[in-house]
């Protein structure tokens, strides 16, 4: 048995690289940067932020979507497959290449952060606001009461306590 399988959550670091093919199909490119929060060790060793950078292609219908609503610094999840392939370049060196081929692609920026601008004629969908059934009545909220600090085994305060990653 074998998996090929590939998770990303992450943000575009550029807009995406739309290409229309005569018979009128579409393939978008474009990269995804995965950071990694650095953190500090016990013994005070710092270990700096790690940014990993994805190559990303879609194909057909995902490709649209991206060419319409995807740019720079959107927040994305990707679900695909890991090709390595291999070309040419123009001094006839072979070259590799590592993308992972989209299945899953979904949109996480929220649209009033997003730059996506709709096409022309595009209105999105909105309900109507529904009006409250007179008939129901809640009661005010009341906050609860807080401690002034926070209270530990028998009676004694306690303090938080940072906690670091031991690795």
């Amino acid at each position: 048995m074998s998996v090929n399988k590939q998770i990303i959550i992450g943000n575009l670091g550029k807009d995406p690289d739309v290409r229309t093919y005569q018979d009128g199909s579409k393939a978008c490119r474009f990269t995804v940067a995965v950071t990694e929060k650095g953190y500090t060790m016990q013994n005070r060793t710092t270990i700096p932020d790690h940014t990993e950078w994805f190559n990303i292609l879609c194909r057909a219908k995902k490709a649209e979507v991206a060419e319409q609503y995807l740019h720079k610094g959107d927040k994305v999840y990707i679900e695909g497959v890991t090709y390595t392939g291999e070309y040419q370049d123009q001094n006839g060196q072979a070259r590799r290449y590592t993308e992972v081929r989209c299945e899953v692609l979904e949109l996480l920026t929220p649209k009033s952060q997003s730059q996506a601008q709709p096409q022309q004629g595009f209105v999105p969908a909105q309900p109507a606001p529904q009006p409250a059934p007179s008939y129901v009545q809640q009661p005010p909220y009341v906050p609860a009461p807080q401690p002034a600090q926070p209270v530990g085994v028998f009676g004694q305060t306690s303090q938080a306590v940072p906690v670091e990653k031991p690795w």
